[in-house]
């Protein structure tokens, strides 16, 4: 009796006793994991903030021509698609120029397929940002010139450069110019706000930021979840990602095993699928981990740093790879087959 006594008398002390401190621990670990989600949903919203969008729409009233930049690696994973619709419809008198970019990432004949299937929606442009060697930067130029030229009642004209974070907008306005005019860096969300940036006495161009056009049946299209599409786009940056691991299996399976070798000289032979991924990047990325150097104390690998570093291998280009373009009318196949 007594002991109940002073059981009762604790429980009166610390509010309600042991259900009130279980219900009080749930609520807390609710609302640790709401606030874990919330940080998940803003890290993977880059992008597609109202902000965001108030910028892309500045840009396109302000454009005679609308710069479409896309990633030659993923062209149709990398378009926007509500811009192109809403140029189309609402912008009739506005004129859209696809160019893609990081040409020099995938073999000519992908650049080759994806400049025609584009140029059925819009004049498409293959194009290698760089300061000192670029590709495609005169042949750009005489297509800015030619419509400041058909705008002759206009002293100038505006031509913004649009497109998802990471597909070189800022890079291609500095090849246009040959010189660094706008900030760069191999990450997404460098570019903040929209700037002008003179490259003809009548055309200045109008750098934009990322804009990530969230559709769900891309998504759904592809064998990941939206989640690794958003990562493996270049969108979200490795080192804020909470668990990088967990994006490494469906890298690996973009990749040929003979490309992941050569790029790290670490035995690698491709997922088994199914059931076994999981356990085969594990062992990969351990391997990667203690031949790097990157360890942890007590000699365990340091598996986080290494995700991290093959995530941005993968976005920066170093890991080859490319989404394979569709395929071509017989006559036109034919035409592209190689020379004996």
């Amino acid at each position: 009796a007594r002991a109940r006594a002073a059981t009762d008398a604790y429980d009166d002390r610390h509010d309600g006793g042991v259900d009130a401190r279980c219900l009080a621990s749930e609520a807390a670990s609710k609302l640790d994991r709401t606030s874990r989600d919330a940080a998940r949903d803003d890290l993977f919203a880059k992008g597609q903030s109202r902000r965001i969008w108030a910028e892309l729409y500045k840009v396109l009233d302000c454009s005679d021509i609308v710069l479409h930049v896309v990633d030659a690696r993923d062209p149709e994973g990398t378009t926007c698609g509500r811009v192109v619709t809403h140029l189309k419809t609402q912008a009739t008198h506005k004129h859209l120029i696809f160019v893609l970019n990081k040409c020099d990432l995938v073999p000519n004949w992908v650049v080759r397929r994806w400049v025609s299937k584009l140029g059925e929606t819009a004049p498409t442009l293959a194009f290698r940002a760089s300061t000192t060697k670029p590709f495609g930067k005169g042949a750009l130029i005489d297509v800015l010139r030619q419509f400041a030229h058909l705008r002759h009642d206009a002293k100038q004209i505006s031509c913004g450069v649009v497109g998802y974070p990471n597909v070189g907008k800022s890079s291609v306005i500095n090849a246009l110019r040959a010189k660094a005019v706008c900030k760069v860096a191999p990450v997404p969300g460098e570019t903040k706000v929209w700037q002008y940036v003179t490259l003809t006495r009548r055309v200045n161009l109008i750098d934009c930021p990322g804009v990530v056009y969230d559709d769900p049946k891309a998504a759904k299209d592809q064998s990941d979840d939206a989640d690794a599409v958003a990562v493996l786009k270049g969108i979200v940056r490795a080192e804020r990602l909470p668990d990088p691991m967990l994006f490494i299996a469906p890298l690996l399976k973009r990749c040929e095993a003979k490309h992941v070798v050569a790029a790290y000289e670490v035995e690698f032979e491709g997922l088994p699928g199914g059931d076994g991924d999981q356990a085969a990047t594990e062992a990969f990325v351990e391997r990667l981990a203690r031949k790097s150097g990157r360890l942890r104390k007590g000699g365990e690998p340091d598996t986080r740093t290494v995700a991290v570093q093959l995530i941005n291998d993968w976005q920066r280009g170093r890991l080859p790879h490319f989404v394979a373009p569709p395929c071509l009318p017989r006559p036109e196949a034919e035409a592209e087959q190689p020379e004996a």
